[in-house]
């Protein structure tokens, strides 16, 4: 019911019923505070809520006398739409506030200072990166020891850590002078030049004009004005959910409310801490009371489940508590709750975690959004979200996880403005790049193009420059490309008139928002990808991941131009092109109906009828490796509250915080825990595995048949027409076949299967019997024509274009035929000038190839230098001839021609590629029977056949770094012999039908230019 814009609240949920360890919570004082302790399940934030309710729905306490803290962003919105529905009254404002959200709307109404600016993760990574750079370059700085010298300093990992170590001892109030004190005192030269750095770090932070603070630090000052009195309104209580995630930030933060007269309920289980990485303390839960409580019943999940559960944390050091772990379970187990996976690679881990989780969706009516699949590394989020996708599983991971510079669309919109701005120089990568990108619009084979009809009209015009350096010209001026109408120059028009109008604008002094909005209109990439955003599958998957990316940067680009709007556009990219923190960004992401894929900490605080933990790898999952060693930050922490003394087992305290991970991940489940790992003889399970029970489920990972529509058709399909198959079977198939396709299923109506429309044409590619016709028939594929007709003809059809880009081979031919001088150093010097034609995928493959080319070059001058002591003389190079056999026109170019002193005529055939026998070559005999018929010129009287060789420069021998394969001089015989070899060439090339191997494999391995199966023929019986 609305009336003038008011929206009457919905009824309160009925109230839950609460086992008496639950009630023995909501009977305490209202002003007693506590500390709540309970297992996995046994109902911790279910009595939370029903504490809350009572008071305010019972008591008639206003919702502003109370306020519940939730760990995370995530964790808070859920709890918030939780309370919400159970109380059904309007408020004044969230109930539920992350740590950080509730101190900074304390410090905001503290009169005592300015407001402050929340620093994020990002940019405190880029203040201290730019801090430690500008060190390096004036050679100033910190005393920083020898073992962490520039190098070490310009690591990411090294600044984490100093991030780490600057809020340790924010939260345990060490100012930089205490902290280099401390390093004196304990022999941490460390310690001593961070607090030099922190002294310059906060500095330089006070410049920047307003309070700007990390969250250690907000935390920090939220308490000290809590503590100086600020006003906390009717506040009365503080209820702190998942509280063993708590920092010591927010433990200060609560203490300071607690002595300011506010009740403090905590509730909580050390056992599943997931922070004690980032300074979480699990064992400050049990301190922050002095009136401790234990739920004694788990409600989620059955006796196996928390049988399995108990395995594993009994093995965790007990944190101060301990005595949840008694709880027993209070619900029946389902069928089968633990099952493994061990397949032989990851593939067929997530394939048979995708089929598992599809049977649950199918047979069960288990929703996508009440599965999880969870990993140990946040870096393995997008490739398992992506397996389970291909294999017909909606995924999504949990977001946040990388840089927005390492997101494709919002790179590509950032590298527009770089180029538009004059950060970024327009060169052939970042050209060929964004041409690549879905902004330019080209796949490989585009840009080919491209570059080859950028590179004709060079030499049309009489120009040399190569196509790199003609692509960088094209987009720097549209109309450059007019002239190219083809479909990948329009594609690099629109694209160079978007870099156009981005820099007209940014020259006009246009905000970085708006430099983003033009470059994201004239892409026109909205309206396709929100059509295949609300389709199915790999497609849908690539174009939401765009949109969000979009959408965070432009999120971003706002947050930027409102805290810092004097700022230049180009500051906004730097920081984002240069960061390697990813963003806390407050962009909304989708919960469209998908499985979760995320790490430990996305699951805390919910719960899931089906948990996969995946890639559960001995090495992985425990990481073991001890995080803080190079400044020792967690060392820092045990030095001020007085532990440093104590005798601890870093391993054992890292292999702790393992062990609570994965006690986390299964204790979400309410049904079934899949478990999955890789076994091969390179890796193996985790010892995780052997906290299982003996008697899990095992799934067959072997030969996993995906569970959807795709594998039914195929599988159909096979029945249908394979032969053998049973009548029956066959009946069935193309009875399932029928319906599917009645249902338009892809792939399923047999008008849909390839090699069921008719033949176009079976007329012949060359009509003999018309007497004037010729068949061409070119020398250097004859060979490969003879050995199998169909794989020649494809190659002709589909294979090379015979287009005029340049290959090595090409490069090389050229520098033989004119280099004036047969040393090593003026045949190099030869290949160096058309060098920079050759188009190459990386920087490092062109320098392998040039590396290559070296030893070819050294190689051919081996062998001038060897044939002109010989006495060998050059007569001629690349010398066209034409040989017209009965019905066929040999054509060709001879690559070079010597005359021995005797007079013997001797043909060469410069080859890259990998040796081979020159007996039966039918390029060599080509040419042999070129120099018969008297096309050779320039011979010297007297001379007589001598041959013809193939010279392999490659690979040499042990005595000569060239190879030479001989060919004996024609006779007679010889002659006639490659003219009947010719006339049969002429015959099958000139054929309507072409036989070849029905497996590539077969023929060739490895050395084809394209990839392709021929498939027998199918039938529509």
């Amino acid at each position: 019911m609305v009336i003038r814009g008011f929206v009457a609240p919905t009824p309160p949920e009925p109230p839950v019923a609460l086992d008496p360890s639950q009630r023995a919570v909501l009977e305490l004082p209202a002003d007693a505070s506590a500390v709540v302790l309970g297992a996995p399940g046994s109902g911790k934030t279910t009595t939370l809520i029903e504490a809350v309710a009572q008071r305010v729905l019972e008591k008639g306490w206003s919702t502003d006398e109370l306020l519940v803290l939730a760990p995370s962003r995530a964790t808070a919105t859920r709890l918030r739409d939780r309370l919400a529905l159970r109380l059904g009254v309007p408020t004044s404002g969230p109930l539920a506030r992350t740590p950080t959200s509730f101190a900074f709307r304390i410090t905001r109404s503290d009169d005592l200072g300015d407001p402050p600016t929340l620093l994020t993760g990002g940019e405190q990574d880029a203040f201290i990166r730019e801090l430690l750079e500008g060190h390096a370059e004036e050679g100033s700085g910190p005393a920083w020891p020898d073992h962490l010298g520039p190098d070490v300093r310009a690591l990411r990992t090294f600044r984490t850590e100093l991030r780490e170590l600057l809020m340790r001892a924010t939260e345990y109030g060490v100012a930089p002078q205490r902290l280099a004190a401390l390093g004196r005192e304990h022999d941490r030269p460390e310690w001593v030049a961070a607090g030099a750095f922190a002294r310059e770090y906060a500095a330089v932070l006070a410049n920047t004009g307003a309070a700007s603070l990390d969250p250690a630090e907000l935390l920090s000052a939220a308490a000290a004005s809590i503590r100086a009195g600020v006003d906390l309104g009717p506040l009365r209580l503080v209820l702190l959910d998942d509280a063993q995630e708590a920092t010591e930030s927010v433990l200060t933060l609560v203490r300071a409310l607690a002595d300011r007269g506010v009740a403090v309920l905590a509730f909580g289980d050390p056992d599943v801490a997931t922070n004690g990485f980032r300074g979480g303390e699990a064992s400050g839960l049990a301190r922050l009371a002095p009136r401790t409580l234990t739920l004694d019943g788990v409600h989620r999940h059955g006796p196996a489940l928390r049988a399995a559960l108990s395995s594993v944390v009994a093995r965790v050091g007990a944190a101060a508590a301990g005595t949840q772990r008694a709880a027993a379970s209070r619900a029946a187990d389902h069928p089968h709750p633990i099952a493994v996976v061990e397949a032989p690679t990851p593939a067929r881990q997530y394939a048979a975690i995708a089929r598992r989780l599809r049977e649950e969706h199918l047979e069960n009516g288990c929703a996508w959004t009440d599965m999880v699949v969870v990993v140990r590394s946040g870096s393995r989020l997008a490739e398992v979200a992506r397996a389970l996708t291909l294999a017909e599983v909606p995924a999504r991971g949990s977001g946040g996880g990388r840089a927005l510079r390492d997101d494709t669309a919002a790179r590509t919109l950032l590298t527009i403005a770089a180029v538009a701005l004059g950060r970024t120089e327009l060169d052939e990568q970042v050209a060929s790049e964004l041409l690549l990108s879905p902004f330019g619009g080209l796949d490989r084979l585009g840009l080919r193009t491209l570059r080859l009809a950028l590179r004709a009209e060079e030499l049309a015009g009489g120009g040399s420059r190569a196509s790199g350096e003609l692509l960088v010209e094209a987009l720097g001026d549209p109309a450059r490309l007019a002239t190219i109408d083809h479909r990948v120059g329009r594609s690099a028009t629109r694209l160079a008139g978007t870099l156009q109008a981005v820099a007209a604008l940014a020259a006009r002094g246009g905000t970085i928002e708006e430099l983003l909005w033009t470059a994201w209109e004239r892409s026109r990439l909205a309206e396709r990808w929100g059509e295949e955003a609300l389709s199915a599958g790999v497609t849908a998957e690539e174009a939401n991941r765009n949109l969000d990316g979009v959408l965070a940067l432009f999120t971003s680009a706002r947050r930027f131009v409102e805290r810092r709007p004097e700022d230049e556009p180009r500051a906004f990219v730097d920081s984002l092109l240069d960061a390697e923190v990813p963003e806390d960004l407050l962009t909304p992401q989708a919960r469209e109906d998908a499985v979760l894929v995320t790490t430990p900490s996305g699951v805390v605080g919910s719960e899931y009828r089906i948990v996969v933990v995946a890639d559960v790898q001995e090495g992985v999952w425990p990481n073991l490796r001890l995080r803080g060693s190079l400044l020792g930050a967690q060392q820092l922490v045990r030095v001020v509250t007085g532990e440093a003394d104590a005798q601890l087992d870093e391993r054992r305290l890292v292999r702790d915080d393992e062990l609570r991970l994965f006690a986390l991940a299964i204790s979400r489940a309410r049904e079934r825990v899949i478990v999955g790992a890789v076994v091969n003889d390179d890796e193996a399970p985790s010892v995780l595995f052997g906290l299982l029970p003996p008697d899990v489920e095992r799934l067959d990972a072997t030969a996993v048949r995906p569970l959807s529509l795709r594998a039914t058709v195929g599988r159909m399909r096979r029945d249908l027409t394979a032969p053998g198959v049973p009548a029956p079977v066959r009946s069935a198939a193309a009875s399932g076949l029928a319906l599917l396709a009645r249902e338009q299923v892809p792939g399923a109506a047999p008008e849909q299967w390839g090699g069921l429309l008719p033949v176009s044409t079976d007329a012949p590619l060359w009509d003999l019997d018309d007497p004037e016709v010729r068949v061409p028939v070119s020398p250097s594929s004859i060979d490969r024509l003879e050995e199998a007709p169909l794989h020649w003809f494809v190659d002709r059809v589909a294979g090379d274009s015979g287009s005029t880009a340049l290959t090595l081979g090409n490069v090389l031919h050229w520098a033989l035929e004119t280099s004036e001088a047969p040393d090593a150093d003026s045949l190099w010097a030869r290949v160096q000038e058309r060098w920079g034609e050759l188009a190459f995928e990386s920087p490092w493959v062109a320098e392998r190839e040039q590396r290559l080319a070296r030893r070819m070059v050294e190689a051919m001058a081996a062998y001038l230098t060897d044939t002109t002591a010989s006495g060998n003389r050059f007569v001629s190079a690349e010398q066209s001839f034409e040989l017209e056999i009965d019905r066929a026109v040999v054509r060709g170019k001879i690559d070079r021609v010597e005359q021995a002193a005797d007079g013997r005529v001797v043909i060469i055939d410069l080859k890259t590629g990998q040796a081979k026998k020159a007996d039966g070559d039918a390029q060599l005999e080509a040419y042999q029977a070129a120099y018969a018929s008297g096309v050779v010129e320039g011979l010297a009287d007297g001379h007589a056949p001598g041959g013809a060789a193939l010279l392999f420069v490659k690979k040499g021998t042990k005595s000569r770094p060239y190879t030479l394969a001989v060919q004996p001089p024609f006779g007679d015989e010889g002659l006639e012999a490659f003219k009947e070899r010719i006339t049969r060439a002429a015959r099958l090339i000139a054929a309507a039908e072409f036989e070849g191997l029905l497996e590539l494999d077969e023929f060739r391995p490895g050395n084809e230019k394209f990839r392709w199966h021929i498939v027998g023929s199918v039938t529509g019986d």
